[in-house]
């Protein structure tokens, strides 16, 4: 009786001991997970902050670092657990924060929180290369942002590039292909150095056919001003020059961006216009020439 009695004492310091430690262990799991989770979130709000501010550099600094501290709070992140920096001539931004974490079982042992800390960095450079362009290719002019600019002109544009119109053969040649590319952006890469063939000819009929129906998919930007309505934003080719015989080789050097504002097209006219802006995408920098259109990357 004795025995059993020794055995069962036993038994019951054993469940006891294996529930403490599994309680324990089980604290433990939590307090590590609530670290990760805090720190995984963290980073993505540090992200997300130095991304957003990026995109206003490097002509708003002052707008970037507004838009930083914003996007932090968005995610939970106090302004005063953040610190934005601006550098490289205001082609770069970092933000650093830090959240406290509380704990439980290691509150126990005089730990009651964990801090964690997150930091990102972005730069803002010129485009290297582009995705989605338009078939029309631009000589630069030094054009004034805001200026509206005649991308495609007609024979009555006062222009004469050998039956050259501005029009890009992108992936291929004829029409059809111009028109696709128009509506839909050239899907294929195009870098600075690329050379590329001239579409000749005016091609009013798949010039209109193209654009009004971009113009149509981007709608009408009710309630919008005009260089808020990304819809409208087309990125264009910048050559060296259109001044070539029929269809041959131009150079592409840059890229630059137009809000699309209309298509004229009567008969056999047919020109486009865009307004310059400056536009900020996601994709591959180099050090060029600045033509508007820049390129941000998350370095850190």
């Amino acid at each position: 009786m004795h025995k059993f009695k020794s055995e069962s004492g036993a038994v019951l310091v054993l469940v006891v001991a294996g529930m403490t430690a599994f309680l324990a262990l089980l604290g433990l799991v939590i307090d590590l997970g609530q670290i990760y989770m805090e720190q995984v979130r963290l980073s993505r709000a540090v992200d997300a902050a130095v991304l957003a501010g990026v995109q206003e550099l490097p002509a708003q600094p002052g707008h970037a670092v507004t838009t930083a501290y914003e996007y932090g709070q968005a995610n939970n992140v106090p302004s005063e657990r953040m610190l934005v920096k601006l550098g490289n001539a205001n082609h770069l931004i970092n933000v650093r924060a830090e959240k406290k974490v509380k704990l439980y079982l290691l509150s126990l042992f005089g730990y009651p929180d964990h801090t964690v800390a997150a930091e990102a960095t972005a730069v803002v450079g010129t485009v290297a290369s582009c995705k989605g362009v338009i078939p029309v290719g631009v000589p630069w002019q030094n054009f004034e942002f805001g200026q509206t600019v005649i991308l495609k002109f007609d024979a009555h544009s006062g222009q004469n590039y050998q039956g050259n119109f501005g029009a890009l053969a992108l992936g291929g040649t004829g029409a059809n292909n111009y028109r696709n590319n128009l509506k839909y952006g050239y899907q294929g890469v195009l870098r600075v150095g690329d050379q590329v063939y001239t579409e000749p000819g005016n091609m009013a009929g798949p010039t209109r056919d193209g654009l009004n129906y971009r113009l149509n998919q981007a709608g009408d930007g009710t309630g919008l001003k005009w260089y808020e309505h990304d819809a409208r934003i087309a990125i264009v080719p910048v050559i060296d020059s259109l001044d070539v015989n029929g269809r041959d080789l131009v150079t592409v050097v840059g890229f630059a961006a137009f809000y699309l504002e209309d298509v004229e097209a009567k008969g056999n006219q047919a020109t486009i216009k865009g307004r310059f802006i400056r536009h900020v995408i996601d994709g591959d920098i180099e050090t060029g020439s600045d033509y508007g259109l820049l390129a941000y990357q998350l370095v850190k």
